[in-house]
């Protein structure tokens, strides 16, 4: 369903005799995500305790958000200081909704934005609440960042950068960014399943891996910090599909998401540095990406029990990367080793996936694979 055909469907919402307050559990009307098929119809978001200023248990709807970027991106996106990063902190947002036989009805864009945002991100943290031990309580949730605009100083002035079809997670701050919607989106990116949980998935990597000590991702060497890089991307996407149980999710917003994240990709990561997909970072994590899913497709596996063996492994891969980050050039069998020590009796089934996608002489020789 495009924007505008969503539109006119909120609008013909509009005709249903309204009561006054909402119940809770909120259900909600909004545009979803059934197997990366996104319908219109009743939700149930559990963990809302404020539908009018969007606020919940596992985290809040900020707006009016302004971030700096006088200062060198790369500056800002290493920094741990929000006032580095932030001219101002955003406010809580105002919803507008009718409640029609205890069903709420967005009466505008933003509501319905905002209501789909939270709900897959509940979705995507119940996920990880249900099947991992990661201690929410103690070091909390990230805030939910509507709209932010970008900041920048000329002649005296401040203007505004127009930023859209876009989501960031930023390290050490701990925020999630969900830049305006595009006419051209098919799903808003901020109402994508597959997004929201690609994001979250940076934030899992934050904790597990560099257990939200910004440092840990620095390296003396660019090749390292490419490669880490495609490593994070790569991870994420994959937790993105174990999440949703779906590839279809990226495709849904835009068409060349699709070409370009849809798992399992066309290329390996010896044909990713010939060009075939330019051999961005990007394209080099997803072919990590992709050899996950494919060992999550085999006999006895399942996204579930892949992901569990990816998070487990992240802190020896963490052993290896501060160890030897200024020092050696890394490639993936670091990660793909720690991955083979969890994975125990189904090694070597492991292993024939890794050869395949990883098919640079430098990874292959490097696998502790069983002879």
């Amino acid at each position: 369903m495009k924007l505008p055909s969503l539109l006119c469907a909120l609008v013909l919402s509009g005709c249903i005799a309204p009561s006054d307050k909402p119940d809770y559990p909120i259900v909600a009307r909004i545009l979803s995500s059934i197997n990366g098929t996104y319908q219109l119809g009743e939700v149930t978001i559990n963990s809302l305790t404020n539908v009018d200023h969007m606020i919940g248990d596992v985290g809040a709807i900020k707006g009016q958000a302004a971030l700096n970027v006088d200062a060198d991106i790369g500056e800002i996106m290493a920094s741990t200081d929000p006032d580095a990063v932030y001219s101002d902190r955003g406010h809580t947002v105002q919803t507008d909704y009718l409640v029609s036989k205890g069903v709420v009805i967005p009466q505008n864009f933003q509501t319905m934005e905002m209501l789909g945002l939270y709900s897959v991100y509940e979705r995507t943290v119940s996920f990880w609440q249900e099947n991992f031990d990661i201690p929410f309580a103690s070091i909390g949730f990230p805030s939910l960042y509507y709209n932010p605009r970008l900041r920048r100083e000329k002649d005296g002035e401040q203007v505004e950068i127009s930023t859209t079809m876009n989501a960031a997670y930023l390290p050490g701050v701990r925020d999630f960014w969900f830049f305006k919607t595009a006419s051209r989106e098919h799903v808003p990116v901020k109402m994508n399943f597959g997004v929201v949980a690609h994001e979250f998935g940076h934030f899992i990597f934050d904790y597990h891996f560099a257990n939200f000590d910004r440092s840990n991702y620095n390296t003396d060497l660019s090749i390292n910090e490419n490669f880490l890089s495609g490593l994070n991307e790569g991870l994420s996407d994959y937790f993105s599909y174990a999440v949703t149980q779906s590839v279809d999710e990226f495709g849904a917003s835009l068409p060349e998401l699709d070409a370009e994240r849809r798992l399992p990709v066309s290329w390996t990561l010896r044909t990713s540095l010939n060009g075939i997909c330019k051999g961005t970072f990007y394209c080099q994590g997803s072919v990590l990406a992709s050899a996950l899913y494919e060992i999550a497709q085999l006999p006895g596996q399942t996204p579930l029990i892949v992901t569990q063996h990816v998070y487990n492994a992240l802190p020896d891969f963490r052993t290896v990367w501060l160890t030897r980050r200024n020092t050696d050039l890394l490639d993936y069998s670091s990660l793909l080793n720690a991955i083979l020590t969890q994975a125990s009796a189904d090694q070597a089934a492991y292993c024939t996936v890794f050869r395949k996608w990883f098919d640079t002489d430098n990874v292959r020789l490097n696998l502790t694979c069983p002879t």
